[in-house]
């Protein structure tokens, strides 16, 4: 095995180890802000300030996270760990076809997160912070971001398909996540009344 078929293989797995830990913050953000107005409440009588701080880090770095994934695959003459870098070191080329296809699919499911890094995380947009400027920065959502990682499941799934005939459940471990700190606040919230 080539060098580059060795360092395309890593890049691949990298790939997958990063969607994989996207998914699991991704979790994490949905358990606490997402799936039942009560967690909220409950947040918000334990530590609203720190729970909104929480909110928006979760939600921001995953606009990143996923932003990275479909950069380029090279910038300031440094390769990047980025999707577009697959179909090259394909050999099947219907395999590099589909990818590729699916690869632009990810790339417009994430258009909304690279304007977020590009405007307001990565870089400030001085005119869109001083609200001068005329192209509003339009809102990100949980369900764009679903979208999104449900392409670059898509990508990877269909390479890990192709090559070793599997398919990755990205998802998370449930010991010691964010809903088990839900528990521990109720329970201290309702230690705390008792007393």
């Amino acid at each position: 095995m080539s060098a580059s078929a060795r360092s395309s293989g890593f890049a691949w797995l990298a790939s997958g180890c990063e969607l994989t830990w996207i998914h699991w913050r991704w979790k994490q953000y949905r358990t606490l802000f997402g799936e039942k107005p009560s967690c909220i409440d409950l947040l918000n009588k334990a530590a609203p300030l720190f729970f909104y701080i929480v909110h928006r880090v979760l939600f921001e770095d995953t606009l990143l996270a996923i932003a990275r994934l479909v950069g380029p695959p090279k910038s300031a003459n440094k390769p990047n760990l980025a999707v577009e870098r697959f179909p090259h070191l394909l050999v099947d080329v219907n395999l590099r076809d589909e990818v590729s296809s699916l690869i632009r699919k990810a790339k417009t499911s994430a258009e909304f997160a690279v304007n977020w890094r590009n405007r307001r995380l990565a870089h400030r947009d001085l005119d869109l912070s001083l609200k001068r400027n005329q192209l509003a920065l339009a809102p990100a959502t949980p369900e764009q971001v679903e979208a999104s990682l449900s392409a670059l499941r898509d990508v990877l799934n269909r390479i890990e398909n192709k090559l070793c005939r599997a398919s990755t459940v990205y998802d998370s471990p449930s010991h010691g996540d964010a809903e088990a700190l839900l528990y521990v606040i109720r329970d201290g919230l309702q230690h705390d009344r008792d007393r």
